[in-house]
C-alpha cells in the first residue's frame, strides 16, 4: 500500500514537471502573421471597392435620370415643334372633306360644274402638298468638311487673347485651305462658329433650333419645322405660291355658295353642311391673305438676291456692309433660284444653281475689293478673294451660272 502511494506521488510530480516544460504555441504559426496583414489589406480593398461600386451605381443612376430628363425634354421639344405642321395638315384634310364632299358632291347640282371644279382642285392640291413636303424633308446643307477646323485649331481660336490674334489665326486658316469667304463679322474678322468649330461660308449662319450651321440661312420656319436655306428655299417659295393659288381658288369657287347661305338663311339644308361651307370660305380667305404677304415679300427678296436675315442685317464685306453685295440683277437672281427652264421653275424639283458656298458678287463690290487688295498687297490684309475669281466679275462662273445667262 505504501509502495502504491509512493509511485502515485512520483507520477504526479513527474506530470507537473512535464506541464512546466510545455510551451503554449499560438493557433496560427508565426509565418502566418504576414497573411493576417494581407487579409486586413484585402478587407480594406474590398470595402474600398464596395464604396466605389456604390458611388459608381449612384452616379450612373443620377446620369440615367439626367439623360432621361434630357431625353424627355428633347421629346417634348420635338413634339411642340410638330404642332404647327399637324395643325396645317389637319386644316388641309378638313378642307378636302368640306370642298369635295360637302360642296362639290352634296351642294353643287350641275355635274359638269362638279367635274371642272374637282379637275382643277386636285392638281393645285398636289402641287401645294408636294412643295410643302419638299420644304419639310429636304436635308439641310451644311458647310463642307474643309470649313471645319480641328480641335487644336478650334482651341487656339477660342483661347485667343486679343481680337488681332484671333483674326490672324482665322485668316491663316482661310488662306491655308483656300476658302472662298468674302463676308466678315461686325468686328472685321472672318466669320467663325464656336459651336460647330467651323469657318462660316458666305451667307451661312448657325441655326439655334437645328443646332448646326446652314448654308444660305434664311430663317427657321415653325410651320414647316425646318430651316429655310439654300437647299429648300425654292421649295419654300413654291409652297407659298401654290398655297396662295390653292386658297384663292377655294375661296373663289366657294364664294357663290357662301352668298347663297346668307341669302337663304332658312334653307332646309343640314346646318352642319352650311357650317362647313361657311368656315371653308373664311379659312381660305384668311390663309390666302396671310400667305400672300409672305409670298410677295420673298419674291422681293429673290429679286434682290437677299435672305430674310440679310434684309435686316446687311452682309459685311471688307469695306463695310453691302445690302446689295450679292445682287446680280433681277433676271439672274431668279435664275439662281429657279433655273432657266420655265416649266421646271414652277415644279418642286431641284433647279437651284451653285453649291451654296460660292456666290457671285456685285460687280461694283468685287471691283472695290480688288482695288483694296492691290493697295494692301504688301501688308497683312483680311481681304480674301478666292483663287478662282476671274478678272471680269460679270463673267464670274463661281456660282455655276451659265455665261449666256448674263446676256
Amino acid at each position: 500500500m505504501t509502495n502504491y502511494s509512493t509511485s502515485s506521488n512520483d507520477i504526479l510530480t513527474h506530470t507537473h514537471q512535464d506541464d512546466d516544460d510545455i510551451d503554449l504555441e499560438p493557433l496560427l504559426p508565426l509565418t502566418n502573421q504576414q497573411s493576417n496583414a494581407t487579409y486586413l489589406v484585402r478587407e480594406q480593398h474590398q470595402q474600398d471597392f464596395q464604396s466605389f461600386y456604390s458611388m459608381f451605381i449612384s452616379r450612373m443612376k443620377r446620369f440615367h435620370c439626367t439623360m432621361s430628363l434630357r431625353s424627355s425634354r428633347v421629346c417634348c421639344f420635338e413634339t411642340l415643334k410638330s404642332i404647327p405642321v399637324v395643325f396645317i395638315l389637319a386644316i388641309v384634310a378638313w378642307s378636302y372633306y368640306a370642298y369635295v364632299v360637302q360642296m362639290c358632291i352634296l351642294t353643287i347640282e350641275s355635274v359638269p360644274k362638279k367635274v371642272i371644279y374637282l379637275i382643277i382642285y386636285h392638281p393645285l392640291l398636289i402641287l401645294f402638298l408636294w412643295s410643302y413636303y419638299r420644304t419639310m424633308f429636304k436635308p439641310l446643307a451644311g458647310p463642307p468638311s474643309e470649313f471645319y477646323v480641328g480641335e487644336a485649331e478650334g482651341e487656339r481660336v477660342a483661347t485667343a487673347q486679343t481680337l488681332d490674334e484671333r483674326r490672324a489665326t482665322l485668316v491663316r486658316l482661310c488662306r491655308r485651305a483656300n476658302l472662298p469667304v468674302l463676308t466678315r463679322h461686325f468686328d472685321g474678322s472672318v466669320r467663325y462658329c464656336f459651336t460647330c468649330q467651323c469657318i462660316k461660308p458666305d451667307r451661312a449662319h448657325h441655326c439655334s433650333v437645328c443646332g448646326k450651321c446652314v448654308l444660305k440661312y434664311d430663317h427657321h420656319c415653325p410651320w414647316t419645322n425646318s430651316c429655310i436655306s439654300y437647299a429648300n428655299y425654292k421649295f419654300f417659295v413654291l409652297f407659298l405660291g401654290w398655297a396662295l393659288i390653292f386658297c384663292s381658288y377655294v375661296a373663289a369657287t366657294s364664294m357663290e355658295y357662301f352668298i347663297q347661305f346668307w341669302q337663304d338663311i332658312n334653307s332646309a339644308k343640314s346646318p352642319s353642311g352650311r357650317f362647313h361651307l361657311l368656315f371653308l370660305f373664311f379659312a381660305s380667305v384668311m390663309f390666302a391673305i396671310s400667305v400672300s404677304s409672305l409670298f410677295f415679300y420673298h419674291l422681293f427678296l429673290t429679286g434682290k438676291n437677299r435672305t430674310t436675315l440679310e434684309s435686316f442685317r446687311a452682309p459685311i464685306f471688307a469695306d463695310g456692309p453691302q445690302k446689295d453685295g450679292f445682287n446680280l440683277g433681277c433676271k439672274q437672281n431668279f435664275q439662281e433660284i429657279f433655273g432657266q427652264d420655265l416649266l421646271r421653275a414652277f415644279i418642286p424639283i431641284s433647279t437651284t444653281r451653285g453649291d451654296g458656298v460660292h456666290y457671285q458678287v456685285n460687280s461694283v463690290l468685287l471691283g472695290g475689293l480688288r482695288q483694296q487688295q492691290e493697295q494692301f498687297s504688301h501688308t497683312s490684309t483680311d481681304v480674301l478673294l478666292p483663287l478662282d475669281t476671274p478678272p471680269n466679275s460679270m463673267n464670274n462662273d463661281r456660282n455655276y451660272l451659265l455665261n449666256e445667262n448674263n446676256k
